[in-house]
């Protein structure tokens, strides 16, 4: 009877060791009830930050698209601008002076280089601000997405014993999985509102380039009529074509 008295014994140590560590069980239950929330989670924000990424991307084309529409504009109104004195230079009387006309001809080709220069310059500062902008706006993306990869799923852990005191782990953990009961719909809102900031800033780059560029175009201007100024005055010539007579012979 005595071993029979001792295996009983034994078989009750071993319940009420199980039924100890209940608790301790109940902890590995809640997290890997919270471990599929966090996937849920991350594969929302993905999903919304994948969105907000590739309208961020139509953001920057619509925003090269209005950078080049304004130089191809500038481009060609600096031609424009520059024929008109050519034509001019090019229908003077064989009575006007063609060394005179040379020299209006190299100072209207050196303003319209110079012109060239500015144009240079306004596109360089937009590529750098862009450059800016962008690097911002996906800096504060990649925060938004770091803060739901699941990094926190076991920091839980940390100064806590699952043995010891099973209970203020399961309270962690039951309170991060009600936190996590419902996915984070404002991030859709302020991602919105990230977009819209970033077009914003996009547009006032665009603003400072045509600004730019009307500066370059308006002292181009000033130097071309100064060009014809000189056609008049120093090389005593016309601006006007001559008229072809009309009178018919007697």
């Amino acid at each position: 009877m005595f071993p029979k008295v001792v295996f009983v014994v034994l078989l009750a140590s071993v319940g009420l060791a199980l039924g100890q560590r209940d608790p301790s069980i109940e902890v590995m239950n809640v997290l890997k009830e919270l471990q599929p929330r966090y996937r849920e989670i991350q594969d929302f924000v993905i999903n919304r930050l994948t969105e907000a990424r590739l309208n961020s991307s139509q953001v920057i084309y619509n925003f090269h698209t209005d950078v080049i529409t304004a130089k191809d504009q500038y481009v060609r109104n600096t031609i424009d601008e520059e024929q008109s004195v050519l034509t001019i230079l090019d229908r003077q009387p064989e009575s006007v002076d063609r060394t005179c006309l040379g020299f209006v001809r190299s100072s209207v080709d050196m303003n319209v280089n110079l012109i060239g220069v500015s144009y240079t310059n306004c596109i360089v500062r937009v590529d750098d601000s862009l450059a800016d902008v962008v690097q911002e706006f996906y800096r504060t993306i990649q925060q938004d997405e770091t803060q739901y990869t699941g990094d926190g799923l076991f920091g839980t852990f940390r100064g806590e014993n699952i043995f010891h005191a099973p209970e203020s782990l399961a309270a962690k953990l039951n309170e991060k999985l009600e936190q996590l009961r419902e996915n984070p719909t404002n991030l859709v809102t302020e991602l919105f509102d990230m977009i819209v900031e970033f077009e914003q800033e996009l547009k006032q780059v665009k603003t400072g380039y045509d600004g730019c560029l009307e500066s370059g175009m308006e002292l181009l201007r000033n130097a071309l009529a100064i060009a014809r100024t000189q056609v008049v005055q120093v090389c005593l010539g016309e601006l006007e074509a001559p008229t072809p007579s009309t009178n018919l012979p007697e």
